[in-house]
């Protein structure tokens, strides 16, 4: 059979095994080494594919995985979550909607200490969702800040998935760290600013806090300070080129661990460990067998086929961009953002540099698409996450609340389109 075939073929069983509920790392492994034993024979097959993940996972740029989901567990045991939500409870909480902003803000706050989406949503939704009913805020707009909120933990640094995208694609892991600040800054603002316009419109949807005095706001600051040193020193540390993105990741974990102390006892420090391997161990696995796969896929030539393909159609690169990720917010509906960023980008990658687009920045459009489908139905990750939280919100409320943040990432993503230079004006700057 010719390569690109088997390729295409490949792709059919793959897709066949994925929806028909095998884990993606055991249907990207054995998609790959059965294409590889059809391609080189199976004493080839098994060689390549033990190569390639040794030399891959080997790889010391991943330590920075472990690291950062470590430092995100206890910032969850220091109670940072917490007191982040109150410091933005007591700022924010006079506001029309305040309680709703304080949840958006507090997320963000957090994203910036935790790089897993559902594990943000998960810790926001036991903090925020009990004083959002305390005070009669509508459930379909509850559910659908802590469940929004919680995908900028994709985008913020330090985020998995750009650490991620940037092994897959071999572009610098510290750049795309730096380059998701400012549109996961844009993202909690945009949602600030639409909740508050909402809200204004329509005052039942929640009553704001009265009584909150300066000291009181003053006073919830001191919980916060501790997050702010650690992330300044974390991404001040990759951005001046005093630590590489590992390096700093460590420091992260060290200090959060510290922070972590006066309320950290050994059962919740064994806890840490414990949950840090187990994501840790889910993640390279995951990454194993898409590794053995992708290579599979190199023998093949379709990525190279598909950027010939496309070049063909001789349409605008912006139309390309749009269309490829039109794609990824289907797939975001319905496929796990690791897998699929490890699936897709070495056949989309070849075609998004043939047309001058700059990587960095489709990383970041990428991921945007990723978080848009963790709030989508018909399988929005967040969503169902949240479901074990607020077990009496039906999950058709849950989505609707999510709506409005859908179509404000739609416009966001639309800004990041026609200025891009949003994406790259950190990593730019950053010290080599």
């Amino acid at each position: 059979m010719e390569p690109v075939s088997l390729g295409i073929l490949s792709l059919a069983a793959l897709t066949l095994l994925l929806f028909s509920g095998v884990r993606i790392a055991f249907a990207t492994a054995l998609c790959g080494f059965l294409g590889l034993w059809m391609l080189r024979g199976y004493d080839p097959a098994a060689a390549l594919s033990a190569t390639s993940i040794i030399g891959h996972l080997t790889n010391y740029n991943l330590l920075v995985l472990p690291l950062f989901i470590l430092m995100g567990f206890f910032a969850y045991h220091a109670g940072i979550t917490r007191d982040l939500y109150w410091a933005a409870r007591q700022w924010c909480g006079h506001l029309p909607g305040g309680l709703a902003i304080a949840t958006i803000l507090g997320a963000a706050g957090f994203a910036a200490a935790c790089g897993a989406s559902t594990a943000s949503a998960a810790v926001m939704g036991r903090v925020a969702l009990p004083e959002l009913k305390k005070y009669g805020y509508d459930d379909r707009v509850s559910t659908g800040c802590v469940a929004a909120g919680g995908t900028m933990a994709t985008m913020i640094p330090p985020s998995v998935l750009m650490v991620v995208y940037g092994f897959i694609a071999e572009q610098s892991i510290g750049a795309l760290l730096l380059a998701g600040i400012l549109p996961g800054l844009l993202e909690a603002v945009s949602y600030s600013i639409m909740l508050l316009v909402r809200f204004r419109l329509n005052p039942a949807l929640g009553p704001p806090i009265r009584g909150i005095t300066w000291p009181d706001r003053f006073r919830s600051l001191t919980g916060v300070w501790g997050l702010i040193v650690l992330i300044v020193h974390v991404m001040g540390g990759i951005y001046s080129g005093v630590a590489t993105p590992t390096e700093a990741a460590g420091v992260g974990a060290l200090g959060a661990c510290a922070m972590a102390l006066p309320r950290l006892t050994g059962r919740k420090f064994w806890g840490a460990v414990v949950e840090t391997a187990r994501a840790s161990s889910l993640i390279f696995a995951i990454v194993a067998g898409v590794l053995i796969y992708v290579h599979f896929l190199g023998f093949t030539g379709m990525p190279g086929a598909v950027a010939a393909f496309i070049a063909t159609l001789d349409a605008p690169p912006m139309v390309v961009l749009i269309g490829i990720l039109a794609l990824y917010l289907v797939l975001g509906m319905f496929l796990d953002g690791i897998g699929m960023i490890l699936l897709t980008v070495p056949i989309i990658l070849p075609t998004i540099q043939h047309l001058g687009i700059h990587p960095i920045v489709f990383g970041v459009l990428v991921i945007r698409m990723v978080e848009i489908g963790l709030i989508t139905p018909p399988v929005g990750l967040n969503g169902y996450v949240l479901r074990g939280v607020a077990p009496n919100v039906s999950m058709g409320d849950m989505f609707r609340g999510c709506g409005w943040f859908d179509f404000d990432d739609v416009i966001n993503v639309g800004i990041l389109l026609a200025f891009p230079q949003i994406i790259l004006l950190i990593p730019q700057t950053m010290i080599r």
